[in-house]
């Protein structure tokens, strides 16, 4: 079946950070030069981010602002891409033979510089297609987006996928499990949740360690069932099933239980 809209830049949100994490061990030393390679992931990056905005585009959306809005910050994301693309031929073609073996790049001259530059340019791409997805998702018909109904998911669970999707969670296994988030804080329980439902996993060592010497850190990331649930409420928040609470008492009953104390 194929994804819908909203999957498909959940999607690419997960493979721009996959690739900025690349290139984030190679700077910690942690990964050798792979110019070849970090070339042809900025070419699929671009080719990707084009053919969702044309897949955005065939649901004829409302033009309202924050609509337009999301698909400017989309082809701006392409052509920062694009960007980075030539930066990254241009390291490929700056790597002298002799320094294939050179596990850590100087960020400021040559090789070093020229991959650093794109990296720069994709740095915000995760979180601009997240956020994107979600102005998006709210205009989509039904029918061009997962509507099946997602039960048992409340509001921190919904936090901590988003903040999985924006590329923004990483867990190290030294001194207890510790999770490692921007500005949303996502606790190891909430986590350890998804991950026994099968919304998230965990990709080992794939990104620099927290401090230097340290171990590397494990992304998390979405799973296929993890896009699916996520493109279903993305936009909703409020929409989605909450644990049950005590109800409030009125203000007349309440003042009238203070006064017979």
């Amino acid at each position: 079946m194929p994804l819908t809209p909203v999957e498909q830049l959940l999607a690419l949100a997960d493979l721009y950070t996959q690739h900025n994490d690349r290139i984030d061990l190679l700077f910690s030393g942690h990964a050798h030069p792979a110019p070849d390679a970090y070339v042809a992931s900025a070419h699929r990056l671009e080719r990707q981010a084009l053919a969702c905005i044309k897949g955005v585009r065939q649901q004829r959306l409302p033009a309202i602002a924050p609509v337009s809005i999301a698909v400017v910050r989309l082809k701006q994301t392409a052509y920062l891409t694009g960007g980075a693309t030539r930066y990254l031929t241009a390291a490929q073609q700056t790597l002298p033979a002799q320094d294939a073996d050179h596990a850590r790049p100087d960020p400021h001259r040559g090789f070093g510089q020229y991959v650093r530059l794109a990296r720069e340019l994709t740095a915000l791409a995760p979180l601009t297609i997240v956020a994107s997805a979600t102005h998006i998702a709210a205009r989509l018909h039904n029918r061009a987006r997962n509507t099946n109904t997602v039960t048992g998911i409340d509001a921190a669970q919904h936090n901590a996928l988003l903040e999985v999707a924006r590329g923004h969670i990483t867990v190290t296994e030294q001194h207890g499990q510790r999770v490692h988030s921007h500005t949303t804080t996502v606790a190891v329980e909430v986590l350890r949740h998804l991950e026994a439902h099968h919304l998230v996993t965990r990709q080992p060592a794939s990104t620099p360690p927290f401090f230097p010497g340290g171990p590397p850190r494990d992304r998390a990331r979405l799973t296929a069932l993890g896009i699916s649930t996520l493109s279903a409420v993305i936009d909703a928040p409020l929409h989605i099933s909450l644990p049950a609470t005590r109800p409030v008492p009125a203000p007349a009953a309440a003042n009238a239980a203070r006064a017979k104390r």
